[in-house]
């Protein structure tokens, strides 16, 4: 049999730790590159992809990185564009969940269907990872090996899993909006009137808002004279500085809310002015202006105060007022601020008003964002009245 000639390749077997293996030879101008597949078929496919790449770009990937460098690089290269925020929630499942098992492979190993088929759906389950786990863990892969592509550090990206992908995902089932009995609502409305935030938790509740945009609230967002509210910031907290950003939408909105509302608001008005008065008095200096990252205006007079006069941080609303709020009242319901908000849409929803002027309120980009949340909720009609209307529409 005559010799194979460079850039054709070869697929052979090979046993490692007992298992039987197929090893994937191609030399390029020289350089011997090495791949493993669990069967025959997927070896083929894994030639078949060097050779295409060697037929497009005239070379391979000089470099195999193991997984530590690689995703060492990606982060750094991001942390110029991403938030903090985004940065932590990329590369905390990376850091945590990925490198411990996986820091020292090379990306030629890992990036294989079937490889990253078995880490998501085998091993980090069996290590008891929730689904909803696991899918960070491969959004944080599968940027990863996406920014790689990009600048031609490997070939492609096989780490696309999901309905269209190359694999499956483990299945998140999504927790179910809490449902409220009216006297656990009754229960809730009494406990957020003895609370220490209850204005905030009132808005909350009547207005869908987010609680770090009813934080981001100042003074020139109120309009007394028709009951609205301009919602074009949320309060972000990162490095020790609170400062605002537009809200998560990206997009300014007005809401509508009841006169009691903004009854409520106007009084909280009246109170930071008794609060300055109160830390003039004790030599404490005034300074409820936050700095923001968006618009013209440098920096805004925040609504929703401290006791000093700073702003209000929402792990201490909820490790302090919140649970405390939850442990003093009647309540049974597991519930967080942002249920809150939950709570709005599910009522308004149940009352019938429609999907698009409920989505409009809590500021969803796409009313089929809301219908996907709490589709449970919208009431259906009534069968019998629908049938008959249509009927004498179409018949008569």
């Amino acid at each position: 049999m005559s010799k194979r000639s460079n850039h054709e390749g070869s697929i052979g077997k090979k046993i490692i730790k007992g298992k039987t293996y197929y090893r994937v030879q191609l030399t390029i101008e020289g350089k011997k590159i090495e791949k493993y597949a669990k069967t025959r078929k997927d070896a083929a496919a894994i030639l078949d992809d060097l050779r295409l790449e060697f037929r497009e770009h005239g070379r391979l990937i000089k470099e195999d990185f193991t997984l530590e460098k690689l995703a060492s690089m990606w982060i750094d290269s991001k942390k110029a564009g991403w938030s903090t925020k985004t940065v932590e929630g990329y590369w905390t499942p990376m850091n945590n969940h990925i490198l411990p098992e996986l820091s020292k492979k090379k990306i030629s190993f890992i990036n294989n269907p079937i490889f990253l088929d078995d880490f998501f759906n085998q091993t980090l389950m069996k290590q008891g990872k929730t689904a909803h786990m696991v899918s960070r863990c491969h959004r944080s892969l599968r940027n990863c090996f996406e920014w790689a592509v990009g600048r031609n550090l490997i070939s492609t990206n096989k780490c696309n899993g999901g309905k269209q992908g190359y694999f499956p995902l483990p299945k998140h089932e999504q927790k179910s909006k809490p449902e409220l009995s009216p006297v656990e609502i009754a229960q809730l409305k009494e406990a957020i009137a003895n609370s220490s935030q209850s204005t905030l938790f009132t808005l909350l509740i009547a207005s869908g808002m987010r609680i770090s945009e009813a934080l981001g609230l100042s003074e020139s967002d109120l309009d007394m004279s028709s009951n609205r509210i301009t919602i074009r910031h949320q309060l972000k907290y990162e490095n020790g500085i609170f400062y605002l950003d537009k809200t998560k939408s990206r997009k300014t909105r007005i809401i509508q809310v009841g006169q009691s509302i903004m009854d409520i608001l106007i009084i909280k008005l009246a109170d930071n002015e008794s609060l300055r008065c109160s830390l003039a008095d004790r030599s404490i200096e005034w300074n409820p202006n936050v700095s923001c990252n968006c618009c013209s205006n440098s920096s805004f007079q925040l609504l929703f105060l401290s006791q000093a006069g700073t702003p209000l941080d929402y792990n201490n609303i909820q490790a302090r007022a919140w649970k405390q709020m939850i442990k003093s009242s009647e309540m049974n319901a597991k519930l967080t601020p942002h249920n809150l908000r939950d709570i709005y849409a599910s009522t308004a929803l149940v009352k019938g008003y429609d999907v698009v002027t409920v989505s409009k309120h809590l500021g969803h980009a796409d009313p089929s964002i809301t219908l996907k949340v709490y589709a449970q909720f919208i009431k259906s009609p009534n069968q019998i009245e629908m049938a008959e209307e249509l009927a004498e529409i179409f018949t008569r």
